[in-house]
């Protein structure tokens, strides 16, 4: 399930430049994005995991989007500003 799209823009140099490293652009950079979501996804577990543990409480949030809500709404994460 898709809940955001980017339209991001670059230069004529910029887009020939990549057009001499990979035979897909979108497909190259969907794969940036999303493997540091994937990063940051391991990382809020992992912290919220620790978190929950450390204070010796169950970890009722069950799912990976359940767990990241849950860290944000229990201030174990925020977001960058």
């Amino acid at each position: 399930m898709i809940h955001t799209s980017y339209t991001v823009g670059i230069t004529t140099a910029e887009y020939k430049a990549l057009q001499s490293v990979t035979t897909d652009q979108k497909l190259w950079l969907e794969n940036a994005i999303q493997n540091r979501a994937r990063i940051a996804i391991e990382n809020i577990q992992t912290t919220y995991t620790n978190y929950k543990i450390n204070k010796g409480e169950a970890i009722t949030a069950v799912g990976t989007t359940a767990i990241i809500e849950a860290a944000y709404a229990e201030g174990v994460v925020g977001i960058v500003t």
